[in-house]
């Protein structure tokens, strides 16, 4: 098996770049094809900026390998641990045979749910101390 520099190099010996903006936009299309989630943030709402896309990726061009955080928000209702580990295989299987690249990591952080509606729900987590009402029972 050649070493991942050889798989970067073309046949006239020149090498092969992609951009960070390309495997984040390819992700992002990724997660758009997935059923009941959304990649978060103000700016994938409509569609502006880069660094607030919901993805963060971080590529090792010598070593041709590439690791991706996804920030998504899941609709109400489903199964977050399942939706989760299909973003995850997808993007991983999307990025190898599109960009060759060997996917090292692909971490997915749910921001939130979000209702039918388009309405956004934040996921404010609590401390596991009792209210005083609580204490009372």
């Amino acid at each position: 098996m050649p070493d991942s520099d050889e798989k970067l190099k073309t046949p006239n010996g020149g090498m092969i770049h992609i951009s960070e903006d390309v495997i984040a936009e390819l992700a992002r299309k990724t997660i758009q094809g997935i059923p009941n989630i959304k990649t978060a943030g103000l700016a994938s709402k409509f569609n502006i900026g880069r660094k607030s896309s919901g993805i963060r990726v971080s590529v090792e061009q010598t070593q041709g390998s590439v690791s991706v955080d996804a920030y998504v928000l899941v609709k109400y209702g489903q199964r977050i641990p399942d939706l989760a580990w299909d973003v995850q295989e997808k993007i991983k299987d999307n990025l190898e045979r599109y960009t060759g690249y060997d996917v090292k990591a692909v971490n997915v952080n749910v921001q939130g749910i979000y209702t039918g509606s388009g309405d956004n729900i934040e996921m404010n987590i609590e401390p596991d101390n009792p209210s005083p009402d609580e204490e009372a029972d």
